[in-house]
């Protein structure tokens, strides 16, 4: 695969040998895709400084397989400067697309979805909203789509007035006493289906649908950004 000054953000970077980088980068054209950055970290060659998280960036790259060269980086445009509870969840949003998205498949949409995000976490624009958003948007793409508007067994349409749970392998059902899983409202899923008139009551229910969906899909494994929020939590109480 050899790639032109594609349209890409680094989602992740780590030390590589003496002098590299090894990336994790997700480009408009060719979705998530593993580069080497070679000699980047020497002081002859300082590319790293623009391989930054949240820059808009144009990368070439060469080569076959899973791990491929970077070959070229330039700026596109000017960086999304996330701070405090925000850049918190700029890292998570980052940790859920390396561990969920495949390599080497195109996803404009989420490639959208993530500019989207990125622009309203800046601005700290209702983050909680954005966030539930871009999970439902990526988990769309990913082809675990929420069929959140009927339940399975009866095929009724939801209640507002009734409760519910979910199970991501098999669908919505009517909550009972004895059920294990965490019951959301028929309001709380309308407005998730509608993506308008969140309240804290529905985002909060909301919140948790995501975060058990979202962790059956990553086969139970921990999320690094989401014990380092805990963390943060715990110390500032």
């Amino acid at each position: 695969m050899n790639a032109e000054l594609t349209p890409a953000f680094v989602l992740h970077q780590r030390p590589y040998r003496e002098t590299s980088l090894l990336l994790d980068v997700f480009s408009e054209q060719f979705g998530r895709v593993s580069l080497v950055a070679k000699g980047v970290r020497s002081k002859k060659r300082s590319q790293s400084g623009i391989l930054q998280l949240y820059q808009p960036l144009l990368l070439s790259w060469i080569g076959r397989g899973d791990l491929q060269t970077l070959t070229a980086a330039e700026v596109d445009k000017p960086r999304y400067i996330l701070q405090a509870n925000s850049a918190l969840c700029g890292l998570y949003i980052n940790e859920l697309m390396v561990k969920l998205l495949p390599l080497n498949l195109p996803e404009a949409e989420i490639f959208t979805a993530y500019q989207n995000v990125l622009f309203h976490l800046q601005d700290d624009d209702n983050t909680e909203i954005q966030l539930r958003l871009f999970e439902k948007r990526l988990l769309n793409s990913l082809g675990y789509g929420l069929v959140l508007d009927h339940e399975v067994e009866t095929e009724q349409e939801i209640d507002e007035n009734k409760r519910y749970f979910y199970r991501p392998d098999t669908g919505l059902y009517h909550w009972y006493d004895g059920v294990k899983e965490a019951s959301i409202s028929g309001r709380s899923l309308r407005h998730l289906i509608t993506e308008c008139d969140f309240d804290k009551e529905s985002l909060l229910e909301i919140k948790h649908l995501m975060r058990s969906v979202i962790h059956f899909y990553l086969g139970g494994k921990p999320l690094q950004s989401r014990q380092l929020f805990a963390q943060l939590q715990q110390y500032a109480n």
